[in-house]
């Protein structure tokens, strides 16, 4: 893929696995978010292929994952809005070639969304218990937002929901979603984006059959997806945008560390701040190569600045300008592979080396 596709005119909500060293690179794609003809597009190498789910309608948020059986699972959303999404699922046993046909993920579900609802499922030590970070979405007046999670004890066949208390009544706004999954010292953690200025963090201390109330953190967020890795050492990496505003800039996308799992954070490298290189000779790694900086991919407006983001049940409305957002995050041996929005004109691939990012 390149910046500015002529198959679409915006693209979205990555989403990346490894698989035997090769990067699989999935995200939405159509006229703008939430419009009938948004698809899920798949990249492996430089090959680029659309999901057939047999659905004509808006497709939205991909999540690739490694699966307890070793296939590669791909989970979507289907709908013409967020509160009515259904959840759909397939597996690919090739590295991300080819695909199984699409099918519903709960059989039925219509409640607006089950299994992950934008980073991976988090599989527990020792392969016996998959966990799914999900949230539903209630547009209405006032809209409520409430993460939950999804727990599989039989590799993926079947799905328990079990919810994240909100407290409601302590929050400005709708509430949080979207949480990112990792296991820490005493058990899983979930860390989720929130309206409320800052990352709200719960734990389980019974691998994930139930979950503490969220608390904030000290982890700014915009009220934009975030991604977040444990480290080998058990350092915890977050990509985020660190606006403390909901809805605020998507610009600069950075990098925050926590050594002791999510409840404080320090700031780390910067993935992408909106500064274009203006030598020409200088390369732009976009996802599955190297695009030279030039004509086609002008300089930036910078931080805080551009038409900024109209949202609701049908989707956000942007133009993308100055967005660098909703990261996808995996470990190799080496790095912190990160993809993310361009400006909704491309997906992006960073490599981040570990050396890097863990305590010297």
């Amino acid at each position: 893929m390149t910046v500015d596709d002529p198959r679409w005119r915006q693209c979205h909500a990555s989403t990346l696995a490894v698989v035997d060293g090769t990067p699989v690179v999935a995200w939405f794609a159509g006229t703008r978010e939430g419009t009938p003809d948004n698809r899920i597009r798949i990249a492996r190498g430089r090959e680029t292929q659309t999901l057939d789910t047999g659905r004509d309608v808006a497709h939205w948020n991909p999540v690739l994952a490694p699966g307890p059986d070793g296939a590669l699972w791909l989970f979507c959303k289907a709908g013409e809005r967020i509160s009515e999404w259904v959840s759909l699922v397939t597996r690919s046993h090739d590295g991300g070639a080819t695909w199984e046909p699409v099918r519903e993920l709960v059989p039925g579900d219509r409640s607006g969304g089950r299994g992950p609802v934008k980073n991976p499922p988090l599989l527990a030590p020792g392969d016996r218990r998959w966990l799914a970070p999900g949230s539903t979405e209630r547009w209405g007046a006032p809209p409520r937002w409430d993460p939950f999670v999804d727990v599989s004890d039989d590799g993926g066949l079947s799905w328990t929901r079990v919810p994240i208390p909100v407290d409601h009544d302590a929050l400005a706004g709708a509430g949080h979603i979207q949480p990112a999954l990792w296991w820490g010292a005493g058990g899983p953690v979930a860390l989720m984006r929130s309206t409320e200025g800052r990352a709200y963090r719960s734990v389980s201390r019974d691998g994930g059959c139930t979950w503490t109330p969220a608390e904030p953190t000290s982890l700014p967020n915009n009220n934009s997806g975030l991604t977040a890795v444990a480290l080998p050492s058990g350092r915890v990496a977050c990509v985020h945008n660190p606006s403390a505003e909901s809805w605020g800039s998507r610009c600069p996308l950075v990098l925050s560390l926590s050594d002791d799992d999510g409840l404080t954070w320090h700031t780390g490298p910067t993935v992408d701040d909106g500064v274009v290189p203006v030598d020409p000779g200088v390369p732009r790694l976009l996802d599955d190569g190297v695009v030279p900086v030039g004509p086609g991919v002008p300089r930036l407006l910078g931080p805080g600045t551009g038409p900024g983001f109209a949202p609701g049940d049908g989707g956000v409305v942007t133009g993308g300008v100055a967005e660098y957002s909703y990261p996808s995050a995996v470990l190799t041996p080496d790095d912190l592979l990160v993809t993310y929005t361009w400006q909704r004109r491309g997906i992006v691939l960073a490599r981040l080396p570990l050396a890097d990012l863990e305590p010297q």
